[in-house]
């Protein structure tokens, strides 16, 4: 099927409507790998982690060419492009809501983890459980990055929590009537390309997004990690909800 499909161009499509989401969205890649090399130097070990089509794993290899990098992801469709798109990287399948899906990353620590606009898929509840697991796979002194939505808190801040979501909805609409493809064209646009039949009928089986009591805050984030045992959790760039979120182990 692979030589049927131009999968480079299918993700360059994928990193512009991701762009109508986080507008800077290079930028921050580029800001998590920079702390990412100023906490551990070259990291030996790179997690993607819900790395998608792999735009993390991409830039972690052309910035850290020695690195063994690993993404993870549930969906076989998004690994699939990865893989036909991102050379130098091992990608494989798990479920972050399922026991001892980190049996992926093979045996020994990790130094980094990064993730982009994925965990806010997990419950609150799940998202300790990984943040747990990270804590026992990563190195002492080693970091875990996320770039995502995560609620100011609804019960905690209301107001202010309010207009964060509003200002989120705002920058999403403007980027769309700008012409920017957003997540549902693109899937729909993906779901009329025969060549990904079969990929997409095993994405349909899966439950990606289970439903949830309710969303993260970053209150959830930070104190999952605290709690999981890192050493320095911390917010080191926002607007309106959308968190730059580091932990050190």
């Amino acid at each position: 099927m692979s030589h049927l499909v131009e999968w480079d161009a299918w993700s360059v499509r994928w990193d512009a409507q991701q762009a109508g989401y986080l507008p800077d969205r290079e930028q921050q890649f580029a800001l998590m790998l920079t702390v990412v090399e100023r906490i551990v130097g070259s990291p030996g070990r790179f997690v993607d982690l819900a790395c998608g089509p792999g735009a993390i794993s991409a830039r972690a290899i052309a910035r850290f060419p020695e690195a063994e990098v690993i993404g993870v992801d549930l969906d076989p469709f998004l690994l699939e492009m990865a893989r036909q798109t991102v050379a130098g990287a091992r990608f494989a399948a798990a479920d972050l809501r399922e026991p001892g899906w980190d049996a992926v990353l093979g045996e020994g620590p990790v130094d980094a983890v990064c993730s982009a606009t994925a965990l806010h898929y997990l419950a609150p509840t799940e998202l300790a459980e990984v943040a747990q697991v990270l804590a026992r796979r990563i190195r002492p002194g080693g970091i875990f990055l996320n770039a995502d939505t995560m609620l100011l808190g609804p019960t905690e801040v209301p107001r202010l929590d309010a207009i964060a979501v509003q200002l989120r909805d705002e920058i999403w609409s403007a980027s769309h009537a700008s012409g920017i493809e957003d997540w549902q064209g693109w899937w729909t646009a993906a779901g009329e390309e025969p060549a990904f039949a079969d990929l997409l009928a095993q994405r349909a089986q899966l439950v990606i997004n289970r439903p949830k009591s309710r969303e993260i805050t970053l209150t959830d984030t930070l104190e999952s990690f605290r709690k999981a045992g890192f050493t320095e959790v911390a917010v080191l760039g926002q607007v309106a909800d959308k968190h730059l979120f580091a932990a050190i182990r």
